[in-house]
């Protein structure tokens, strides 16, 4: 009677509940409000956190011991870094080695013909190496940016192949270039490629192992030209065909960790090799949707293998202190020893592991790319998407399996339904989204009003004001919401401690679970992220379930600590190379975008991601609040002393560790010229490329006539072709903020110069215009035909549709650009037509009308008086890269 009596009684406690908070009014139950987790231990959690981002922060930065040469009878057939590194200060010696320069067309080729005939002369008889100087000529679209045409002419490429007797007609590709861009010394973008490179091909030719398959070396000498050299030898070199796979080595940054952030577009066994032979990895397929969503404005010569070669292969790059990328600062001493010899030893065993092996005489394999990811740097794990995707479902189903299991525990122990139990998680998933969605809203309101007071990008030189200002609000906020929409539930005995954590920790699986499935359908190949944050502690708790259901303690913390620390440290690891990839970007991206409100979602996602699974935890301790406050004041001072302090100042100029405000300006002058040739008008003086929100202003007291300049604007750009201004690349879609100074005009023998030689009548409805350009080895060309005209066809690239950019004039124009580069300044002149498609009855006085943009970026006219004494004013914590330029519009 009793038990029958205590089972009626139960029935009514299930059924009689709030409300309000969805649980059971009456419950025998511990002392009321009671939570399991002392302060003290959230302390102890925390402090933990700390210390294993702390030791994360550890592990990325480690880098393995260098080789000096001295070590080299001890280390046979090792990668010596002191070798490469020789190499390095021998390149980057010569200074800036712009394409067209002599530094790069005759002291960078001399070098590297000097340093390859000495492997050749010291190789072991058994190995066969060639060594190649092309010089190519060639066009081809790109849709980069804002889309162009690259035409290039006589540019150099250095080429060796080592291969063996055996003669096999199949070869890998290794590239690098070893040009660079105006005014940097290019040490990590990209001569610390080549170095790699030809200390790689010395250690091959002293080996004792005949190569099963040859790899070729390609030292191109105009990457930063967009692409084209490597685009010459991938259609054009008679050893290109032979080609199967590739390695491409590149920058965004100098020393750290090469990352390996593009793989395929096939043949998956390329990361087979990669994870069975490289001694430190770091790769995730993370990094390459990263990179495929266009996030990070730059493009390798990965695209142009991939794209013009039909071939597969692997792209790595270094992203640590990307502050230097493309800057005066980017030269040796900012590469350690270490990072060679790390980026070393791993791409020559790759190289081997490739060469051989069978797999380059297999034909392309088109199953796509795998899920793959490092683990700490100690081990790649790698699977099919195919294996993903049944992976997936069967993690899912563990899931639900432990949330069913804890829907079984709440019913036996706190008499709580099955029902009443998933309406209470259906609202907790709820209540925990939109803690994360407020925690978003409240960075971007952050970052605006930081914007708004001029005091933007303080973590530009210092980071941890990341974390101060925006990492914490990630804890604090998301605390904030659940303990005001759970203070019903942690005062009632029903829900509050163990069970209360247990609903929010299911909540935090399921939405989990949601995203998982989510990337399941949609086959996106990070999901791998959510598959820990879903296995994880599902497999935890299901081993709970099984042993040791009645643990109600520290115990039970320790477990849902366990299960939350291979997805906590995966992900702070993923999320720390990003951080260090982002936050020098956004020094670069233009001033039209706001990177404080840019970086202040990145970050509270990317750390939602990272630190969500504390929420849960919070709700079962005592005195949550102390925590509350503590995160929240270190936020308010943070934003005091950003605000109110130097501490604030985003730019360092420190040599060593340099975090500098980038300034691109070009000494211009410009003509716009009327229909019969005469001159409308004329202007000259600094055209700026405002490169981040802070620009040009922020130098005023250093350089008084910046006051002075004026904004190129939105109708600007809509009346005249280009804004009417020397863009180098077509850029004007990510860089649409520009500004202008008037001063005296360049010093310059010559200006970039268009002739129309012929206007043909081919028919009724098309006529050719004949054109001849003279100018420097780098120009720009802006071609737009007139509204209700077409430019059907060009002779840049016969057959080809050419490729439109943005549309101007009130968005009824087409725009097309062209970059023209050869390797001197004393080409002979370009010669091209075009052909334009009219439905006009009588002849239009106005057919085209096109800018000419000439670039003098290196040599004697580079830069004169004026601009060198403009430049020497800007402050030491600003980086300057200027030349001179022409720019004339014509109307034909």
């Amino acid at each position: 009677m009793e038990d029958a009596s205590q089972l009626r009684q139960r029935g009514i406690y299930q059924t009689n509940y709030s409300a309000s908070s969805d649980v059971p009014t009456k419950v025998k139950a511990s002392k009321k409000g009671e939570q399991p987790i002392t302060f003290l231990q959230l302390t102890g959690i925390f402090i933990f956190i700390i210390c294993t981002m702390v030791a994360v922060v550890v592990i990325e930065k480690k880098l393995p011991i260098d080789l000096k040469i001295t070590d080299e009878p001890r280390n046979p057939g090792r990668f010596i870094a002191q070798r490469a590194m020789d190499h390095l200060i021998e390149l980057t010696s010569f200074g800036p080695r712009v394409s067209g320069s002599h530094e790069n067309e005759v002291l960078a080729v001399n070098f590297l013909k000097q340093e390859i005939n000495k492997i050749i002369n010291e190789a072991k008889d058994i190995h066969i190496i060639q060594m190649n100087i092309q010089k190519t000529s060639g066009a081809f679209p790109l849709t980069f940016l804002d889309g162009l045409t690259s035409v290039y002419r006589n540019l150099q490429n250095v080429i060796v192949r080592i291969g063996s007797r055996i003669n096999s007609e199949h070869s890998l590709l290794l590239n690098c270039h070893y040009d660079s861009v105006a005014d940097s010394p290019g040490a990590s973008d990209d001569g610390a490629g080549c170095a790699v490179m030809l200390e790689i091909l010395r250690v091959m030719s002293k080996s004792d192992r005949l190569l099963k398959h040859n790899v070729i070396f390609l030292f191109n000498g105009a990457e930063e030209n967009v692409l084209q050299a490597s685009h010459g030898f991938i259609t054009q070199h008679k050893w290109a065909k032979e080609v199967r796979a590739f390695i491409n080595l590149e920058a965004c940054g100098a020393g750290g960790r090469e990352v390996l952030f593009q793989a395929g577009p096939n043949n998956p066994w390329i990361m087979e090799v990669y994870s069975q032979t490289v001694p430190y990895p770091y790769a995730s397929s993370l990094a390459q949707e990263i990179f495929d969503s266009g996030l990070i404005p730059g493009e390798t010569d990965f695209r142009i293998f991939r794209d013009f070669g039909k071939v597969s292969g692997l792209d790595f790059a270094w992203s640590t202190n990307g502050y230097v990328y493309h800057t005066k600062f980017d030269q040796v001493n900012q590469i350690p020893l270490g990072t060679l010899q790390r980026t070393g030893d791993n791409i020559l065993a790759l190289t081997i592991g490739i060469s051989n092996g069978n797999y380059l005489s297999q034909g392309t394999s088109m199953e796509g790319q795998p899920v793959f990811f490092d683990l700490l740097g100690a081990f790649v794990v790698r699977f099919p998407i195919s294996v993903a995707g049944v992976a997936g479902l069967i993690v899912l189903s563990l899931s639900i399996a432990n949330i069913y299991l804890n829907i079984v525990s709440a019913k036996k122990r706190a008499y709580i339904d099955p029902r009443t139990y998933m309406n209470c998680l259906q609202k907790a998933c709820f209540f925990m989204a939109a803690s994360w969605v407020i925690t978003v809203v409240s960075c971007c309101g952050l970052a605006m009003l930081l914007t708004s007071l001029g005091r933007a990008m303080s973590w530009y030189a210092r980071p941890f004001w990341l974390y101060t200002l925006y990492v914490l609000q990630v804890v604090s906020i998301p605390a904030i919401c659940l303990l005001i929409v759970t203070t019903k539930q942690r005062l009632n005995p029903n829900f509050s401690g163990w069970l209360l954590v247990q609903l929010y920790a299911d909540a935090f699986s399921l939405l989990w679970s949601s995203l998982l499935l989510l990337c399941l359908l949609m086959r996106i190949r990070s999901g791998f992220l959510a598959m820990l944050w879903v296995l994880c502690p599902a497999a935890v708790g299901l081993l709970r379930h099984s042993l040791v259901p009645h643990w109600n303690d520290w115990k039970r913390l320790l477990l849902y600590l366990i299960g939350m620390v291979l997805p906590f440290v995966q992900s702070y690891y993923l999320v720390l190379g990003a951080v260090y990839m982002f936050i020098p970007i956004m020094g670069r991206t233009g001033a039209s975008i706001y990177p404080e409100l840019i970086v202040g979602v990145l970050i509270s996602l990317m750390f939602i991601l990272v630190l969500g699974w504390i929420g849960p935890l919070i709700l079962g301790a005592e005195s949550p609040w102390k925590l509350v406050k503590w995160t929240l004041g270190v936020t308010l001072v943070s934003v005091a002393l950003v605000i109110l302090t130097p501490l604030g100042f985003p730019y360092s100029g420190n040599p060593s560790r340099p975090a500098p405000q980038r300034f691109m300006i070009l000494h211009t002058d410009r003509q716009f010229l009327g229909l019969n040739g005469t001159l409308n008008h004329q202007s000259s003086g600094f055209w700026m490329v405002d490169l981040d929100p802070n620009s040009p202003h922020s130098v005023d007291g250093y350089v008084p006539s910046m006051r002075y300049s004026m904004e190129i604007n939105y109708e600007d750009c809509n009346t005249q072709l280009y804004c009417g201004v020397p863009y180098l690349l077509p850029v004007q879609g990510l860089i649409s903020r520009t500004s202008w100074l008037e001063g005296a005009p360049p010093s310059l023998p010559y200006r970039a110069h268009l002739n129309l030689t012929d206007i043909e009548t081919v028919n009724s409805t098309l006529k050719r215009f004949h054109f001849k350009i003279s100018g420097p080895d780098h120009m720009g060309l802006m071609i737009s035909p007139m509204a209700k005209t077409t430019l059907k066809s060009w002779s840049f690239l016969a057959g080809q549709k050419p490729l439109a950019g943005p549309r101007w004039d009130n968005n009824t124009r087409d725009t097309y650009f062209i970059y023209l580069a050869a390797a001197s300044e004393h080409e002979t002149p370009w010669h091209f037509h075009v052909d334009i498609v009219h439905s006009f009855k009588e002849e239009p006085h106005h057919w085209l009308d096109i800018s000419l943009v000439g670039h003098f970026l290196h040599g004697p006219h580079k830069s004169d008086p004026v601009l060198t004494s403009f430049v020497n004013n800007f402050p030491i914590w600003t980086a300057v890269t200027s030349w001179s330029s022409t720019f004339t519009h014509y109307i034909f």
